[in-house]
């Protein structure tokens, strides 16, 4: 079993970032509306990141029975500045506020999360503006470890639309990243261990633990994880078993320590892919990786 670390991936797409942005004023809104757990963590995360990068985040904090109304007037408000390139909404929601709506205010070109309806029938049409960040980090995994997709038989598990919907819908373009051979395994799925013994190249993004397993693989099988599990004594674990893949000849990302890294900074690419477009028209030719899949 190789362990394949998020951290040299992340810090490479960091590394396009700062190049990317260089001394622009960039910022980032994020909309955190109520108390959960993860959003608030995440948030913190972003935080920290966008201070090393040089990007403002700006998290918008907001009780949980705020009134759509006021959170349409500053998403208006964000979308008329000129210096916030990103906007984002923190999910999950609270009750009664419709996702759909909020998100209609954005501006596509600010969609860094890829969900505006503009952008979602784009990446369905192969004329994408965003990949969402969950989605574009996977890739970038694949690219980073020179691991070959076209092809391959891909099992993608998960149909969230901002993560396995999205994934199935790329992989299968006919990109030099992608052109495989997709099949997208969800909870309806039956005898779920014939489909993983046939894989090339495993996603994984179920929320469930322990749902892939070394039993269930074939050798020179290529596993990327994006399943994030609380477990009862308070550790993170994805949806992998890697004890069980001892032994096995697999190639797997761990959690932590996989594909979390690679997505905090794959929301912020986007960020910077916004912004550059914005004032440059096309990106900066400083790593093959990230414009074989954005574009110059």
């Amino acid at each position: 079993m190789e362990l394949l670390s998020g951290k040299p991936v992340s810090e490479r797409i960091d590394r396009f970032v700062r190049s990317a942005v260089n001394e622009d004023e960039v910022a980032l809104s994020s909309f955190l509306i109520g108390a959960d757990p993860s959003s608030i963590i995440y948030s913190r995360s972003k935080l920290r990141k966008g201070e090393s990068l040089g990007i403002d985040v700006r998290v918008r904090d907001y009780p949980p029975d705020v009134g759509e109304c006021r959170l349409i007037e500053d998403l208006d408000r964000d979308a008329s500045d000129e210096h916030v390139s990103g906007i984002m909404i923190e999910r999950p929601l609270p009750g009664g506020l419709s996702l759909d709506r909020l998100m209609e205010r954005v501006p596509p070109a600010k969609d860094v999360e890829g969900l505006h309806p503009v952008n979602y029938g784009k990446l369905g049409l192969g004329s994408f503006r965003f990949i969402p960040p969950t989605p574009l980090g996977a890739l970038l995994m694949l690219r980073h470890y020179g691991i070959e997709t076209s092809g391959k038989d891909i099992l993608v598990i998960g149909r969230s639309p901002n993560v396995g919907r999205a994934l199935a819908q790329l992989l299968s373009m006919k990109r030099p990243w992608a052109n495989a051979t997709v099949t997208l395994a969800h909870s309806g799925t039956g005898d779920l261990a014939r489909w993983v013994g046939r894989s090339d190249i495993i996603i994984t993004a179920a929320g469930r633990p322990a749902l892939v397993r070394g039993d269930m693989v074939r050798d020179g099988t290529v596993i990327i994880d994006l399943g994030i599990n609380s477990t009862g004594d308070g550790s993170i674990v994805g949806d992998v078993d890697i004890p069980s893949m001892e032994g096995v000849d697999v190639r797997v990302t761990p959690t932590p320590g996989g594909t979390g890294p690679v997505t905090v900074s794959s929301m912020f690419l986007n960020v910077a892919v916004a912004r550059t477009r914005e004032l440059y028209g096309k990106l900066p030719e400083t790593d093959r990786m990230i414009t074989e899949i954005y574009g110059g």
